[in-house]
């Protein structure tokens, strides 16, 4: 099972269990980690914004993105080839590094 290194707001790091088959914003919150994400999971809102990064940039921990998720990223002027995703629409298979901003 993957692990995610959560990197929080207020400077701290928590460590949880990943599951390829549950999208990165069910995980924090399971994990009792708040995350923004007004529009449920949807791709419409922007809210749910993380950046992810690997030690291993080799292997390939999150899926691709979507039309619907570039375009939300797009309008939002956020970087997806720095990593920036919806969490919403992210799912982890490896060890990974996530980066909260609100």
């Amino acid at each position: 099972m993957a692990e995610i290194r959560v990197h929080q707001i207020d400077g701290t790091t928590v460590l949880i269990p990943a599951s390829p088959a549950v999208s990165l914003v069910n995980i924090l919150l399971s994990a009792g980690i708040s995350i923004h994400h007004r529009c449920g999971g949807k791709a419409e809102c922007g809210t749910c914004r993380v950046r992810l990064s690997s030690a291993n940039q080799n292997i390939r921990f999150a899926n691709a993105i979507s039309p619907k998720e570039a375009q939300r990223l797009e309008t939002m002027g956020a970087h997806p080839e720095d990593g920036e995703r919806l969490a919403c629409q992210t799912y982890i298979s490896a060890d990974c590094d996530v980066h909260l901003f609100s």
